[in-house]
């Protein structure tokens, strides 16, 4: 008898760290996910909601001096763009398409309210 209680804490010790594990990752972002829209130039689009074709100029300007980049989803979410730094070139890529509509893929991160994308990946179109 002894044997059954002393075991019923280390099941349950180990159904508790497996499911804060899996909360963790779900809470915390470790979800891949693909994002088709435009490229934002953060500053100007939280300022002044500046987007679209006729603010291209101003917003390659802002992004090659290197303020935040962003995308605006095709379903009205906004991601703050970061960069994978095993990957900087897809992020390098991303920024040089200003105003642009594009698919990023890369993980989503949530934290105090900020979505964020890390670009592993662009296709232009």
């Amino acid at each position: 008898m002894k044997t059954i209680i002393a075991l019923k804490p280390k099941m349950l010790g180990l159904f508790l760290t497996g499911t804060l594990t899996a909360f963790s990752m779900i809470a915390f972002g470790q979800t891949t996910k693909t994002v088709k829209g435009e490229i934002l130039d953060m500053s100007c689009y939280m300022a002044s909601g500046a987007s679209g074709k006729g603010h291209k100029s101003c917003a390659m300007g802002c992004l090659e001096k290197g303020l935040p980049a962003g995308i605006l989803g095709s379903d009205g979410q906004v991601y703050l763009l970061l960069e994978d730094h095993k990957k900087a070139d897809a992020y390098k890529e991303a920024i040089k398409h200003a105003s642009d509509n594009v698919e990023i893929t890369g993980k989503v991160f949530t934290k105090n309210g900020v979505q964020s994308l890390i670009v592993t990946e662009i296709k232009t179109n």
